[in-house]
């Protein structure tokens, strides 16, 4: 087939090699052909030439001129380990940091602007820091850090998950003499100095959990503490006691389990969490504890009274049990709340419950007040549904004086004072971290609560906060990003991200845990 061709002097016909050319045919008529099918294309393209428009932008370009750069993120967090046993709290720092990732993917950064580093310890997460700012360098982009500081959780407080609150100071206490606690005030100065170096660069720095004494990021977010923790599971407690109801002649049997290792500051914050909700009820009687160990004497100081130590399960089956213990041998101390304060302690609640010959469950006790209502009720969205709650045996010579002041709180005030009738309903049972093996217990109705903190909705909001301050605007403008307030931190008022706990009960377990993926209903026993 003839194709026309240029040949650099002008336009040519020309053939390809290899085509068949037509015998006989008259070589005039097919130069003049030829003459005419260039000639045409010459008008062409000229006339094209004329009329074309101006080169379409590339896509790159286009994009690039409207889309604003979000910037840099570095994502330094502790490495928590891989943990195959099911009894240990939900929320783990790396889930935490696979959430931040899809967060902000989600908020328009590229995955390739989005460093993650995890690390054992402060030391090395300072020198992963200082080589973050090195490579940093002068890239005018924005880059914002996001950063849990390395802590040293004792295993109490790891029975709360990794998100809990904690402080590093950065000045060993004088009267210290523990070489472990100067070097880790040195590591904690060091992690600071280079977060203030990272500002000096201009890189923003969002603090998560855990703080340095003496520093100041851009913003905060404050996930759960063990005060807040305690306070909820109080309130929890309380409104589903209905102990707004309860009497000194018809008291509810509450034991609180506060799990210790010797830290009297942990546990004094434990405490008044929850005495800020069931202190009242103590002191005018309508809460009791069998054991005795509170009364209506008790206040915020009588933390040491409920604690009990050991880091384990059994520990916590061997003080509940001993707390209802009872003179007859057949028969049930009353018990109607017991306040577990985490997953593993509600365990050996459940355990000593069990062995102790308690029946039924938590779903028995005014079965129309639910999380979700009580929740609502606290937002004022709505009353809560009240049915009758079974009323407690009197017990007669407790912490309450008898009807002649005689009582000795001993339990008995007199030989032929009527003993409790035998009462072995099942008591509600709270806890928190959501561990896989309690799971069940939640479904079943044997544990009424757990809690965790709402990873993934932090995970949001805190790739919303660092895309802010890549584009430098104020977090309190950021239309969609809720702050809670401000925590004053060197001086400073930061602004701070903090989201309520998300409690967790049989009825709202798949809205609140499988819907969202946090478990799939088979971790659950579904």
């Amino acid at each position: 087939m003839p194709i026309v061709g240029f040949d650099g002097h002008g336009i040519l016909p020309s053939l390809t090699e290899g085509s068949d050319v037509v015998r006989g045919r008259n070589d005039w008529g097919a130069k003049i052909i030829a003459l005419l099918t260039g000639t045409m294309m010459v008008w062409s393209l000229s006339a094209c030439g004329q009329q074309a428009p101006e080169p379409a932008p590339s896509t790159t370009q286009s994009l690039s001129s409207s889309t604003a750069d979000t910037g840099q993120v570095a994502v330094f967090l502790p490495n928590d380990g891989i943990t195959l046993s099911q009894s240990t709290p939900l929320n783990k720092w790396t889930k935490l940091n696979s959430a931040l990732e899809h967060a902000l993917t989600d908020e328009g950064f590229a995955d390739k602007d989005v460093t993650s580093v995890k690390s054992k310890n402060i030391e090395d997460q300072t020198k992963s820091i200082n080589d973050y700012i090195e490579r940093h360098g002068d890239d005018a982009r924005p880059s914002t850090i996001i950063i849990a500081p390395v802590a040293q959780p004792d295993d109490i407080t790891r029975q709360y998950g990794d998100y809990v609150s904690q402080s590093l100071t950065t000045k060993a206490d004088a009267a210290s003499s523990d070489p472990d606690d100067i070097d880790q005030a040195g590591h904690a100065a060091n992690l600071s100095a280079a977060l203030t170096k990272a500002k000096d660069e201009g890189i923003h720095v969002i603090m998560v959990a855990n703080t340095i004494d003496g520093y100041a990021p851009d913003a905060y977010v404050s996930m759960s503490s063990i005060r807040e923790i305690a306070h909820t599971q109080a309130t929890l407690l309380s409104d589903k006691l209905e102990l707004s109801k309860a009497t000194a002649d018809n008291p509810r049997s509450i034991e609180i389990l506060l799990p210790s290792n010797g830290d009297d500051t942990a546990d004094q914050e434990a405490f008044t969490g929850i005495w800020e909700v069931l202190g009242p009820y103590f002191k005018s009687g309508a809460a009791i504890s069998p054991s005795g160990f509170l009364t209506t004497e008790s206040d915020d100081n009588s933390w040491s009274r409920v604690t009990f130590s050991g880091t384990d399960k059994d520990s916590a089956k061997s003080a509940l049990t001993e707390r209802l213990k009872s003179d007859s041998e057949n028969a049930h101390v009353p018990i109607d709340g017991v306040l577990a304060m985490n997953d593993l302690v509600a365990s050996g609640a459940l355990s000593a419950l069990a062995d102790l010959g308690y029946e039924g469950t938590s779903a028995d006790i005014n079965p129309k007040i639910t999380i979700g209502g009580i929740v609502d009720n606290i937002a004022g969205n709505k009353d809560l549904k009240k049915g009758k709650v079974p009323e407690p045996q009197k017990m007669p010579g407790s912490q309450q004086s008898g009807d002649d002041g005689s009582g000795d709180g001993s339990g008995v005030s007199s030989d032929d004072q009527q003993q409790p009738a035998d009462d072995p309903a099942w008591p509600i049972v709270t806890g928190y971290g959501a561990y896989l093996s309690n799971l069940s217990s939640v479904v079943n109705g044997q544990q009424w609560s757990t809690g965790l903190e709402r990873r993934d909705d932090y995970a949001q909001a805190i790739a919303m906060a660092s895309a802010a301050l890549n584009a430098g605007e104020t977090l309190s403008d950021v239309k969609d990003l809720s702050l809670s307030g401000s925590t004053e931190m060197n001086g400073v008022d930061v602004a701070t991200i903090h989201l309520s706990l998300q409690n967790v009960s049989a009825g709202n377990l798949k809205s609140a845990l499988i819907d969202p993926g946090y478990i799939s209903a088979a971790d659950a026993g579904l």
